[in-house]
């Protein structure tokens, strides 16, 4: 039987899941906000510093107004306390780069002996050097994803600033071989890829590349951007691969539901115990309260959480982060089968500067594309 991630048959992990189910949906037939049960789901943020510029994300672009800062050792336990033996999955990251933390294997461990599925993700410029790799293997990560969102040094660097496509690969190949070696199942190594103007003619090649680099899986996932400019001079030519569409003078999201289950079923945490709605109040607008200082139960079921769920089932997304959310896109993750067939359809010619000048790279384009293998 497929579960997803993280979950089990125990009873009390079961029957959470059938209250949170069951008050999601009767709130909308209703149309009041129900809560029972507790988030499953977790976002927490080891960090909200990063080490790279990339212009599309509020801290790479040095953007977020709120207090910046690095999760204690302290905090994440005590807020893994209040949030109960509920929550099934925990994803570290969110603003900023986790590797930067140097608790990030010890909060792992942490989550991993209490039967969490821990998951991170990183630009992995800094897996080596903080000699991070045997620690979080060790530790028990379940997954991790890579963001490299260029297949030559060339194309890497327009987005990913300040970074170096070959220290990333390193990493990358040097966990799947130690992972191998010390005879581990986890983590899973996903290479993450942003479709984008500047790299969409790599999209034949991100198979082959993939394995070469010991990546599990390839994750497609589309560009958010938050301005006409962004929008301009970011967004993939395929409209296929763009998660917006022009609806009057505004860029929309293309949802097919103005719901959102996060509000039931997750939380995020930020690195100093605040709780906010989501990882899109990425400065801390809709301050729900803090999972350090306050009962979890009184946050959750607090007039603010319930004032933000009522809105949403009454008014729809009425928020700016609400109308640039994820939630309910077809476009959100492209599968790769999927996004080969884009290619196939129209592979845009590989614009002269991008094509690969250094010596350990000039053989990408003579790979075998996604028609010759079967991986």
């Amino acid at each position: 039987m497929f579960l997803p991630r993280g979950f089990t048959l125990r009873p009390g992990p079961t029957w959470n899941i059938v209250k949170v189910s069951a008050s999601y949906a009767l709130s909308h037939v209703l149309r009041r906000p129900i809560v029972w049960g507790r988030p499953m789901s977790l976002m927490m943020e080891p960090i909200s510093r990063c080490n790279l510029q990339c212009p599309l994300c509020p801290i790479g672009a040095r953007e977020l107004t709120r207090k910046l800062g690095t999760m204690t050792l302290d905090t994440f336990k005590r807020a893994l306390d209040n949030l109960g033996p509920q929550v099934r999955v925990l994803a570290l990251w969110n603003q900023g780069e986790p590797t930067i933390n140097d608790d990030l294997p010890e909060m792992v461990r942490i989550a991993h002996e209490r039967g969490i599925y821990t998951m991170t993700s990183t630009n992995g410029m800094l897996m080596l050097r903080r000699n991070l790799i045997d620690r979080l293997i060790e530790a028990g990560l379940d997954e991790i994803i890579f963001s490299i969102d260029g297949l030559t040094p060339e194309s890497y660097q327009i987005y990913r600033i300040g970074g170096h496509l070959e220290v990333v690969v390193e990493g990358m190949q040097t966990l799947r071989k130690r992972r191998d070696e010390l005879k581990s199942k986890t983590p899973r190594i996903i290479m993450q890829w942003l479709p984008m103007k500047h790299n969409q003619h790599e999209i034949p090649y991100l198979r082959a590349k993939a394995k070469q680099w010991g990546a599990d899986t390839v994750e497609i996932k589309t560009a958010q951007v938050y301005t006409q400019q962004q929008y301009d001079d970011y967004l993939p030519d395929m409209e296929a691969l763009r998660r917006y569409e022009k609806k009057g003078q505004r860029w929309e999201t293309k949802r097919t539901y103005q719901s959102c289950k996060r509000l039931w079923f997750s939380t995020m945490v930020d690195w100093n115990g605040n709780v906010v709605p989501c990882c899109f109040d990425k400065d801390e607008e809709f301050l729900m309260g803090n999972a350090v200082t306050d009962g979890f139960d009184s946050i959750w079921h607090g007039e603010k959480y319930q004032a933000f769920r009522r809105q949403l089932i009454t008014k729809g997304r009425m928020e700016e982060m609400c109308r640039n959310c994820t939630e309910g896109l077809r476009s959100y993750y492209i599968p790769l089968d999927k996004l080969e067939k884009f290619a196939e359809a129209e592979i845009p010619p590989v614009p002269e500067e991008n094509k690969p000048k250094s010596k350990d790279y000039a053989d990408i384009f003579d790979l075998p594309t996604h028609n010759q293998h079967t991986n």
